[in-house]
């Protein structure tokens, strides 16, 4: 092999590696577009608003499924009846908000800040809440089948009447609050 084609190779090979690592980590925040038309239509499905702010929103019964909200602040917003299905909410900020029947079917909430949220007749079926802040959160009469819990701090937080069958809850942190049954628990505190 000559130098000339080795130095094309070599060049050639630098392009694609240099194309991999830019795309290795995407950063997505949202796009201005989706967010008018959130906030226009209350109907946004498979969106990108990661790290917006819509705090303080009336969005009840708005249509987010699948849209990417990780980071997004939805503190004190009104997503009663929202439709959330598996809708991608990391590290979002939904502190007291209201999701009141929300439909959050397989959302992924890992790391999420729900705390002094109303969740009342939720359903949260198959959803994600690992290492989720949920202290003094109202779940009365929600729906946790299958939920992955894990590491979700429950301190404060109202289950009484929930559903929590196949969820895996056992490393969850319980102080203070009120079970299923209508027990209070302390456990992991």
């Amino acid at each position: 092999m000559n130098v000339k084609s080795l130095a094309t190779g070599l060049g050639a090979v630098m392009i694609v590696l240099l194309g991999m690592i830019s795309f290795a980590a995407p950063s997505w925040a949202y796009l201005q577009d989706d967010v008018d038309m959130l906030l226009e239509l209350r109907d946004c499905p498979v969106c990108i608003l990661t790290e917006a702010d819509l705090s303080g929103e009336d969005f009840a019964r708005v249509n987010l499924k699948i849209a990417e909200l990780t980071g997004a602040n939805l503190s004190h917003a009104n997503l009663q009846e929202a439709n959330l299905m598996l809708t991608e909410l990391k590290e979002a900020n939904l502190s007291e908000a209201n999701l009141v029947e929300a439909s959050m079917n397989g959302a992924r909430l890992q790391g999420a800040n729900l705390s002094g949220a109303d969740l009342t007749g939720a359903v949260l079926t198959q959803a994600n809440i690992d290492g989720a802040n949920l202290q003094g959160a109202n779940l009365q009469n929600a729906e946790l089948t299958a939920a992955i819990i894990g590491n979700a701090d429950w301190r404060r937080a109202n289950l009484k009447g929930a559903n929590l069958r196949g969820a895996t809850w056992s490393e969850a942190i319980i102080c203070d609050t009120v079970l299923p049954d209508g027990t209070v628990g302390d456990r992991n505190c």
